[in-house]
């Protein structure tokens, strides 16, 4: 009887562990996905005031957004940054384009663009 209830006790908390942990991960995702979102209207409305927009597919919410750390090579629109962690926003060239829409750099605090690294 006591091996049985042992057995039913480990069951259940190990269930429990599996859920909880499994939705901590879903609502971390999707709040992760929300703030990427915006970060993927700031840097494609960047590109369409420079008029870049035509080198790219215009599909902003398919951009790939990614942490880094803005260096030199990027032209950055604040120096302040150099050195410091950011979101790096790339968007899917069009077929057939000789030079690729730039990547985009967002501070992930203010959510404005602070640079950029020209397409190759």
């Amino acid at each position: 009887m006591k091996l049985k209830f042992l057995y039913l006790t480990l069951t259940v908390l190990s269930i429990l562990l599996i859920c909880g942990c499994s939705t901590k991960q879903d609502e971390v995702n999707s709040k992760g996905t929300e703030n990427y979102e915006r970060i993927r209207i700031v840097a494609w409305d960047f590109i369409e005031e420079r008029g870049w927009g035509g080198t790219a597919i215009e599909d902003w919410k398919s951009a790939e957004v990614k942490k880094t750390i803005a260096d030199n090579s990027y032209e950055l629109l604040d120096k302040t940054y150099e050195g410091k962690e950011v979101l790096r926003v790339s968007f899917e060239d069009q077929e057939n384009v000789v030079v690729g829409p730039p990547i985009i750099l967002v501070d992930p605090e203010t959510n404005e663009v602070i640079g950029y690294m020209p397409g190759e």
